[in-house]
């Protein structure tokens, strides 16, 4: 089992660990609004039984209503604009800031 305390870790590890993690997430962020850029691109949550990205990204993915809108508004802009998946990648750019 995973553990999620650091009590051990001393302060440079613990810091330089967060700042990885972090970067790691920024990566997996821009990734997953690829997967549903191309999820919605190709209807993919239709033969999966949902007829809408929303439904698809709150039941299969359970995103909560305001996460799943955000991500599909900033998976549709990528898309439109692949620049925006370097800039979530890189932290230049967060998904609130996809208007």
């Amino acid at each position: 089992m995973k553990t999620y305390s650091f009590p051990q870790v001393s302060e440079p590890a613990l810091l330089r660990d967060c700042e990885t993690v972090h970067a790691r997430e920024r990566g997996v962020t821009a990734e997953a609004l690829a997967y549903l850029a191309e999820v919605d691109a190709r209807k993919a949550y239709v033969p999966a039984g949902y007829d809408s990205m929303f439904a698809y990204c709150v039941g299969a993915l359970r995103l909560s209503e305001q996460a799943a809108r955000k991500r599909i508004h900033a998976a549709r802009a990528a898309r439109r604009f692949p620049a925006i998946f370097h800039a979530v990648a890189e932290g230049r750019l967060h998904l609130s800031g996809v208007v």
